[in-house]
């Protein structure tokens, strides 16, 4: 109910489970259908925009922000953006402006440093893709 007002935009059909923690709320942009679980953390400073259909998994994490290597005061503001369906699996983390592309999946525990191609399956630290989504089956191909 309080969605509609703390949050950029807030489509319908999200569901939202307890322990999200996000940072502003006011930068958070979440699209039709999303699913939001438990100790999910979104860290909206810059901004972050969950296209329709996406899902975040039990204590995922997502930046918008990230610090200069050499300078930590120095801090650059990034949109990261998840999907359309997209899928953030347990405990990965998506770093600032790493986009998940439509589609696309990013494994449990992983890290993207980089944009995930769309429709392919991301594990790893960093995450690297390994596997092409067709036609919403999985094929065997390596990438």
């Amino acid at each position: 109910m309080l969605g509609r007002h703390i949050f950029r935009h807030l489509g319908k059909h999200v569901k939202i489970f307890h322990n999200v923690e996000f940072t502003y709320g006011y930068n958070l942009t979440i699209e039709d259908s999303c699913t939001i679980h438990k100790n999910v953390l979104l860290d909206d400073r810059g901004a972050i925009i969950l296209h329709e259909g996406t899902s975040v998994s039990d204590y995922a994490n997502v930046y918008s922000h990230t610090h200069d290597i050499n300078n930590q005061s120095n801090i650059t503001n990034k949109t990261t953006e998840l999907g359309p369906r997209a899928r953030v699996t347990y405990h990965a983390t998506v770093l600032a402006g790493a986009n998940i592309g439509e589609d696309a999946m990013l494994g449990a525990m992983a890290l993207a440093t980089k944009p995930v191609p769309q429709e392919t399956v991301s594990v790893g630290i960093p995450a690297k893709a390994k596997i092409r989504k067709q036609a919403s089956v999985l094929a065997a191909e390596t990438l």
